[in-house]
C-alpha cells in the first residue's frame, strides 16, 4: 500500500462517504489515479463503495502490519 493509498484511507475516513471526484479534489490528485487507489483499497477490504457511487470506510480504526523486502 502506497502513501498516497493511506493519505486517501485518512481522507475517507474523516469525511464519511465522499465522492470520488470530491476525493481527487481534496487529495490535489487526478481522478483517474484516486479511482484506481479506492479500487485496490476496496479490493483489500479498507473502503466500500456506497450505493450513490462514492466511498466511506466502515471502520474507526485500522492497523496494517506490512512486511518489506528490497527487490532484487
Amino acid at each position: 500500500m502506497t502513501t498516497s493509498m493511506v493519505s486517501l484511507v485518512r481522507q475517507i475516513m474523516s469525511a464519511g462517504e465522499v465522492s470520488i471526484r470530491e476525493l481527487a479534489r481534496r487529495a490535489g490528485r487526478d481522478v483517474r489515479r484516486v479511482h484506481d487507489d479506492v479500487r485496490v483499497l476496496a479490493e483489500l477490504g479498507l473502503i466500500e463503495r456506497t450505493t450513490s457511487g462514492g466511498v466511506s470506510c466502515p471502520f474507526a480504526d485500522i492497523h496494517v502490519d506490512m512486511h518489506l523486502r528490497k527487490a532484487g
